[in-house]
């Protein structure tokens, strides 16, 4: 086989691998960190009249926020928004009143259709600006959390994004 030619075979399996890693990035993303983050999930939440919460947690691609679905009444939610100081407000119109960081991420994690079968009329509370409730055991940070209950399921979302630094 010529040299030119060998170099061309070479040249089109290294961009088929970088592809292939592009699309399996978020995929890989998402299990390194789905245990990290239930666990930094549930550090916050705290336990659910003293069990641990069973998290089900997704990271989302190509950010540094996380969302994770659970099981829930609406006592446990009232309880976790007031020991965690949350704003609570009800989501409504054309798209919920969340925080413009959350906004700008659009209809993913907890706002996604599938996540709850949508956010139109469900309880939301949250808070952000790296408050210090939101401080983990390990030295890291969410910058914001928000959650989300649907009564009808008794399934509550709860979506968080680590600060930087």
């Amino acid at each position: 086989m010529s040299s030119p030619n060998r170099m061309i075979i070479i040249l089109g399996v290294c961009v088929a691998l970088c592809a292939l890693a592009a699309l399996a990035g978020g995929a890989l993303w998402n299990i390194v960190n789905q245990g990290t983050l239930a666990a930094d999930v549930a550090e916050v939440l705290g336990p659910s009249g003293g069990a641990r919460r069973d998290l089900t947690c997704q990271m989302m691609v190509r950010t540094r926020t996380g969302y994770c679905l659970f099981a829930a009444d609406a006592g446990d939610i009232q309880g976790v928004a007031s020991r965690l100081g949350l704003d609570s407000r009800t989501t409504s119109g054309a798209g919920p009143r969340v925080p413009p960081s959350l906004i700008t991420q659009g209809a993913q994690g907890c706002l996604a259709a599938d996540a709850l079968g949508g956010a139109e009329g469900l309880s939301a509370a949250w808070v952000a600006g790296r408050p210090r409730q939101l401080a983990l055991r390990s030295g890291g940070q969410f910058e914001s959390l928000l959650l989300l209950y649907s009564p009808a399921t008794r399934q509550a979302c709860v979506q968080v994004s680590y600060a930087y630094g």
